[in-house]
């Protein structure tokens, strides 16, 4: 059987865990999903002894939301998103180049060698 769990101290809910039909229920942990009468999840859900009681969205946010972005952090311009587009390009430029290189120096040394066998045939 499915078991949502929460904390003893602040009755949030932890996790959920699978026990045996026959265990008995833990302390803390219930049978009732923390889902809404429509059956979608709700925000920090906390257990009242009988039901979960959801955090309002705006508290969530408000309590749980991460900055995405420091303050103190300039935005980007288009010209430096420009730039960081050109290095990128260049990137893989040099990479192509290295690789054609490589391609080359082996097709360098396989005609050379069919030359020499041509050679020693005639």
């Amino acid at each position: 059987m499915l078991i949502y769990c929460f904390d003893e101290a602040t009755k949030k809910f932890a996790y959920t865990d699978v026990i045996d039909d026959s265990e008995q229920v833990p302390e803390n942990a219930t049978t009732i999903a923390p889902v809404n009468s429509d059956g979608t999840g709700m925000y920090a859900p906390t257990w009242n002894g009988t039901n979960w009681v959801p955090m309002s969205q705006e508290e969530f946010q408000e309590n749980h939301e991460q900055q995405q972005k420091p303050e103190n952090v300039p935005a980007i311009t288009e010209s430096q998103k420009q730039e960081a587009q050109y290095m990128l390009e260049l990137a893989k430029m040099k990479a192509n180049i290295a690789a054609n290189s490589k391609t080359i120096a082996v097709l360098t040394k396989q005609l050379a060698q069919t030359a020499l066998n041509n050679k020693g045939v005639q």
